[in-house]
């Protein structure tokens, strides 16, 4: 028997795939740079190896060590180097995508830890890579607590890090690492480990800041613009379409006011009053298994064989001190053999007044017509799920593992809003009001996203801009301005290269023009950014990667 287990585990080993085991496509030496690029990423952000459930990649926590600085940048300068020597021309326009996507990542990281420094002010560059890696193995790997000790493990070495390399951190990041390190602390191991959070918790409480925040400043934000997110337009440019955009967002919501209003949502008789955490589960699988058959009935994408479903579940207690109770998505990861997202959903509470549960099923039942249709299309089906679950079809790894933010999240706004024109949403004043607030809210993201990242606003400016007075204190979404610099454009800036892509096609293919083919054409690239994927669709040139001239460490 024990000849028998040993077998078993050697087999379950040689099945968990690494990154050292995939196969990268193209000719020497891309397969080589792709790899060593890939590693570095991995090793800034391990979460990004867990979340593909490469997990034994993942268990390498960030540092930012001088060693491990000089280790990185010479593996990412070889491998740029290495990339400069393939004659470019000669490649097909699939290798010519890849390489310019991994120099921008290249160039990204190297500029991130020389230029940018963010770890130098930032508890979270390393504390929010090893929660976020830690929820992806709760999710998809629960069974390798090996991993998952291994991390624990370190994690009170990488704090005595954080106290030695972080050396001027500002009140929010300090804000910030704190409420991190504490959800953190919930899922320590041992006394040990919670001991050593509660002391560096408590040594960032005596810390006193210069300043309130910092940003990555005008001239960075910029270059991110241009370099890593391969943007055809600069922020101020951004900002206009945004005002324009706005605007047109205003007539939609004043053109609402003349539809009829949402119907009265009834409600069976006994449901609210018995509604336990099985009953709410149903409900929530009722709105995406809704949106996914008017996703197949609308016909505008197609849904290949290999994409799985999304199933509701209570929010694991683990994910709760991070996502909070209800209101995320783990989407599944490319190489792992569960093709399921899980849609985590609050817990159905005994102490629920009527009222509320009246109000949680009545949003339920009629979520063609509030918020929730929205919110279900962008995370699931035909959003976030539906686009990620085909990404991980892609046999080239380049295309999954490193994920354009902006193509995410303006493909999922983009899906909103044709789901609701192909009639996923209802047909109400308040259907109408919801997919429009909904476009509306990511618009106004940029503003203060381009602002206050750039220097011209501080925070306080960009609350009072976001909520119309005086006074207003930031919420979480303007901060993620400071923790997250150009994710907030991404949304409204992804979704108007993918119109303006589709646009174009249009304009060349007249009569032959094909909605469904175009989405289909768009979401089998991968996860490159827009700009890529429009030179081969619309057969213009690749944007071919400037000429290095960094000099190695």
């Amino acid at each position: 028997m024990l000849a028998l287990f040993a077998c078993a585990d050697v087999e379950a080993a040689a099945a968990r795939p690494r990154l050292a085991s995939l196969h990268f496509q193209g000719p020497a030496p891309l397969p080589y740079a792709a790899g060593a690029i890939i590693r570095v990423a991995f090793e800034v952000d391990p979460s990004l190896a867990a979340n593909a459930g490469l997990f034994d990649d993942a268990t390498t926590l960030p540092s930012f060590s001088p060693r491990r600085l000089v280790a990185q940048l010479r593996a990412l300068h070889d491998a740029r180097d290495a990339l400069a020597l393939l004659p470019w021309d000669a490649l097909s326009v699939d290798e010519q995508i890849d390489v310019r996507w991994l120099v921008a990542w290249a160039e990204t990281l190297d500029r991130q830890l020389t230029v940018e420094r963010v770890h130098t002010r930032r508890p979270g560059q390393w504390l929010e890579p090893v929660a976020n890696t830690l929820l992806a193995m709760h999710t998809y790997a629960p069974e390798r607590a090996d991993l998952m000790e291994r991390i624990h493990q370190r994690l009170p070495g990488m704090l005595g890090e954080i106290d030695q390399y972080c050396t001027a951190p500002t009140a929010r990041d300090i804000a910030t690492g704190i409420e991190l390190a504490g959800s953190l602390r919930q899922l320590a191991l041992t006394a040990t480990e919670r001991e050593a959070i509660d002391s560096w918790i408590a040594r960032q409480r005596t810390l006193v800041p210069g300043r309130e925040f910092d940003v990555i400043g005008a001239e960075n934000y910029a270059w991110r613009f241009e370099h890593a997110l391969l943007f055809p337009f600069t922020p101020s440019e951004l900002v206009a379409r945004a005002e324009v955009a706005l605007a047109d967002n205003d007539a939609a919501l004043a053109a609402a006011a003349n539809f009829p209003g949402a119907p009265s949502v009834p409600i069976p008789d006994g449901l609210a009053a018995g509604l336990d955490q099985a009953g709410l589960e149903r409900l929530y699988d009722a709105v995406s298994e809704a949106h996914r058959q008017a996703t197949r009935d609308g016909g505008f994408v197609s849904i290949p064989a290999g994409v799985g479903p999304v199933r509701t579940r209570a929010t694991p207690d683990v994910l709760i001190p991070f996502t909070g109770d209800g209101g995320s998505m783990n989407p599944p990861p490319a190489y792992h053999p569960d093709d399921v997202s899980y849609w985590n959903v609050e817990h159905a509470r005994a102490d629920w007044s009527p009222q509320h549960r009246d109000d949680v099923v009545r949003n339920l039942l009629g979520f063609r017509d509030n918020g929730m249709g929205t919110y279900a299309a962008h995370e699931g089906w035909p959003g976030h799920h539906l686009q990620l679950s085909i990404a991980r079809l892609h046999a080239n790894p380049v295309r999954t593992l490193l994920p354009d933010g902006p193509l995410i999240e303006g493909w999922a706004l983009y899906a909103e809003e044709v789901l609701a024109e192909h009639g996923g949403m209802g047909r109400s004043r308040e259907a109408r009001v919801a997919v429009a607030s909904s476009q509306r809210g990511r618009i106004r993201r940029v503003f203060y996203d381009v602002n206050v990242e750039s220097g011209r606003w501080t925070l306080a400016e960009a609350a009072a801009w976001k909520q119309g007075h005086e006074g207003a204190t930031p919420d979480p979404d303007i901060l993620r301005a400071i923790n997250w610099p150009t994710q907030l454009v991404g949304y409204f800036a992804g979704k108007t290269q993918i119109v303006e892509l589709r646009e174009a096609i249009r304009a060349t293919l007249g009569n032959a023009y094909d909605e469904r083919a175009f989405h289909d054409a768009l979401l089998a690239e991968g996860l490159v950014p827009v700009a890529l994927i429009r030179a081969k669709l619309l057969g213009e040139p690749v944007p071919r990667p400037a000429e290095s001239g960094s000099a190695p460490p």
